[in-house]
């Protein structure tokens, strides 16, 4: 390779990047606590909206009475 491809090659390639600085442990404790909350919140989400009354465990299912359920859940038939 010549002299002149070599020196603007190796003169083409950029710096390595500095390292990022560490994050403070205030802002580590609050991204940690935020992430607590939301997985808490969410859960907590969840549990309420699959939880059944015990007045309705009687009742069957709504997918269990339409149509839908009962053609393996194909819409081709509707």
């Amino acid at each position: 390779m010549p002299a002149d491809l070599r020196s603007s090659a190796a003169s083409s390639v950029a710096p390595a990047a500095a390292p990022p600085a560490p994050v403070s442990e205030r802002t580590a404790v609050a991204v940690l606590g935020s992430m607590l909350f939301l997985i808490l919140a969410l859960t907590l989400l969840l549990v309420q909206s699959t939880l059944v009354e015990p007045a309705s465990a009687a009742e069957a299912p709504i997918a269990a009475q339409g149509s839908f359920a009962g053609d393996g859940g194909s819409l081709a038939h509707r």
